[in-house]
């Protein structure tokens, strides 16, 4: 059964915490990524080995389910890029909570479903998030880890983004439609839509209670282990986070960033996000 979901919005130091959060309850299941697109593709195609991105392995922890459930799961899976009810995704949780060992999910497509999340399966519910202009550039990293040389305008890899680019152009869509976001062509400015949007309406929801909200920047330079800590119930080590690798948006940027947001009218968002999960 579910007894913990950390969500969270990409790029924020959700896989060091699930890391974290896995060895604290190594008796769980800890299934990663439950909402990807390409969970079982990704499945068969990686198994137990160690991510390319992350450098540990993912999924193993699903090869620990029975098969019976595992085709069940796999014919109730959808994509879920643009999730906005609980209703559209319920068939699919439904059989995960069926799963009689302790689970910890970490999705990071959850964000207007929280406390549907919290009152239907009985859980805690964790939402991470980080401040914008960190956020936006902790893409850069994939790029690094590729190889790819960086560069001041930032132009280049943003155009060669790709499969980001796909994705959050169908979250901007998605958010434009129910929202009536406004309407942008530059990728930043539909980012940063995206970012708003999402980070709002799920830190919306923490009670403090059933759901909590808090951010990278809380982890590694406040009490936000703490509060994970009291709000789980989980005695996490520190030691996996580190600082140098966590790459970060110079002041020049983080203008930018600021700029974009006022002018797009998303300013009332990004304070209350602040309010909620300091960065």
């Amino acid at each position: 059964m579910i007894e913990l979901v950390m969500n969270a919005f990409p790029r924020t130091g959700s896989t060091i915490l699930w890391r974290m959060v896995k060895e604290a309850r190594p008796d769980a299941l800890h299934l990663y990524e439950p909402l990807h697109d390409k969970l079982f593709i990704l499945l068969d195609d990686e198994g137990d080995k160690a991510s390319v991105l992350h450098g540990v392995p993912l999924w193993q922890d699903y090869f620990k389910v029975d098969a019976k459930t595992i085709h069940e799961l796999r014919l109730k899976h959808l994509d879920c890029t643009n999730l906005l009810r609980l209703q559209e995704i319920q068939r699919y949780l439904d059989a995960v909570d069926a799963i009689p060992e302790r689970l910890i999910l970490q999705p990071n497509r959850m964000h207007f479903i929280l406390k549907d999340l919290a009152q239907r399966y009985d859980c805690k519910v964790l939402h991470l998030t980080r401040g914008p202009a960190d956020c936006f550039l902790g893409f850069v990293e994939i790029f690094e880890m590729f190889g790819s040389a960086l560069t001041k305008d930032y132009n280049w890899w943003i155009d060669n983004i790709c499969g980001f680019v796909t994705f959050f152009k169908n979250q901007y869509d998605a958010m434009v439609m129910k929202f009536n976001a406004p309407l942008v062509t530059g990728f930043l400015d539909k980012w940063l839509i995206v970012w708003a949007y999402q980070n709002y309406y799920a830190v919306d929801q923490a009670d403090g209670k059933h759901v909590m909200a808090v951010s990278l920047e809380d982890i590694t330079d406040g009490p936000g282990l703490e509060k994970i800590e009291d709000f789980t119930g989980l005695k996490l080590k520190k030691d996996l986070i580190d600082k140098k690798k966590v790459y970060l948006a110079d002041d020049a940027f983080k203008k930018v960033v600021d700029e974009r947001i006022n002018s797009l009218g998303l300013t009332y968002y990004a304070d209350e996000i602040l309010k909620a999960t300091p960065f």
